[in-house]
């Protein structure tokens, strides 16, 4: 009897096994040339409690390449991952995913040139807190370029201004990635002013977004820095709602019902592109979110800084039924691995005053 329970139970995994196996099949396509990629090294990366490679091929000349997915109760997420001319792509594969149809790896010739290229500054919030603001703004890069490209220069593929550099503190930039996951990344100091990011920007609309303090001495808090680009008219919110707040092509439109703040249309002037207001009046010291715990001798009732929305983030259905916490989790565990290095050069050449925690 019991060699018989042993056997049974032998013959149940393996077809347990068996049935868990299933073969992902793709291509990889030129998307600038509209042709099959052969021999492109394609990986196939395990997002569990980390981000492993599992495995990895070349694709064939017809493009195509396959691997063996190893299923069971608690599957992992899966990422397709290329490397061409120096940009990343990727395309996630969830273990609910109908995988009778191959699935297309897409990839992109380069391009430095900025045709195509157009950037708008459509919403941007400003939170006094003393004398300071707190400053977030979300910049939207959309590349056009027919055929498609990549936008890919030495130079920088993005650059943005901030008020100046002697009343800034905290800068932080970051590309919007894979399921709404910021990718964190190091501004460049332009010599001709303001900064540059050297993120490869693909075909469609990738969204970047900018945070600092400006600290001034005064509550007569004076706002400008230039455009760089023709970015339209851009919405503002201006927090404690209570401020006053004046400024060329800057019009009230109303209070945001989300973050309670007075909202503002700014259209920049064509023959002056820049952005710019001013704040006036007495504003309470905000706290930042986490900083501080039960118990150690701070206001938890103060204000806090309010965060722009995070519009994948929010939406808490669709984004676990698609990539789920464990990839977050795996994501930003990865980003934080390979950004220590480049954050620690970065503290020492950023000419904004690193962050620190208050104790």
């Amino acid at each position: 009897m019991i060699m018989a329970a042993v056997m049974l139970q032998a013959v149940w995994s393996f077809s347990s096994t068996a049935w868990a196996q299933r073969t992902l099949q793709g291509r990889v396509l030129n998307g600038t040339t509209d042709r099959a990629v052969a021999q492109q090294k394609v990986e196939l990366l395990t997002l569990g409690s980390g981000m492993n490679t599992n495995a990895d091929a070349l694709s064939a000349a017809d493009g195509s390449f396959r691997f063996v997915l190893t299923e069971n109760a608690s599957s992992p997420h899966w990422l397709l991952r290329t490397i061409y001319q120096g940009a990343n792509y990727n395309l996630s594969v969830t273990p609910d995913q109908d995988l009778s149809q191959p699935v297309t790896l897409t990839i992109y010739e380069t391009t430095q040139s900025l045709d195509g290229t157009q950037v708008t500054l459509p919403l941007m919030l400003a939170q006094a807190s003393g004398n300071l603001l707190y400053v977030q703004q979300q910049y939207l890069l959309d590349n056009t370029s027919m055929p498609k490209k990549t936008l890919a220069r030495p130079s920088g593929t993005f650059s943005f201004d901030t008020p100046a550099r002697d009343l800034l503190s905290e800068l932080s930039v970051s590309v919007v990635g894979l399921a709404g996951i910021p990718l964190p990344q190091e501004p460049s100091p332009r010599a001709e002013g303001g900064y540059s990011i050297n993120y490869p920007m693909k075909p469609g609309v990738t969204e970047i977004r900018v945070s600092y303090k400006v600290n001034y001495p005064s509550n007569e808090r004076d706002f400008k820095h230039r455009l760089f680009y023709p970015t339209g008219p851009a919405k503002v919110l201006i927090l404690p709602s209570t401020l006053q707040v004046s400024g060329a092509g800057l019009k009230p439109d109303g209070s945001d019902s989300r973050t309670q703040a007075a909202v503002y249309r700014l259209i920049p002037s064509a023959r002056n592109a820049t952005v710019q207001f001013k704040v006036v009046g007495d504003a309470p010291v905000v706290s930042e979110e986490g900083e501080h715990g039960p118990g150690d001798g701070h206001d938890h009732d103060q204000p806090k800084v309010v965060r722009l929305s995070n519009r994948v983030l929010e939406n808490e259905v669709a984004f676990l039924s698609g990539f789920g916490i464990i990839l977050v989790a795996a994501l930003l565990f990865g980003l934080r691995q390979k950004s220590a290095a480049r954050q620690t050069v970065a503290a020492k050449a950023q000419p904004a005053r690193p962050r620190t925690r208050r104790g």
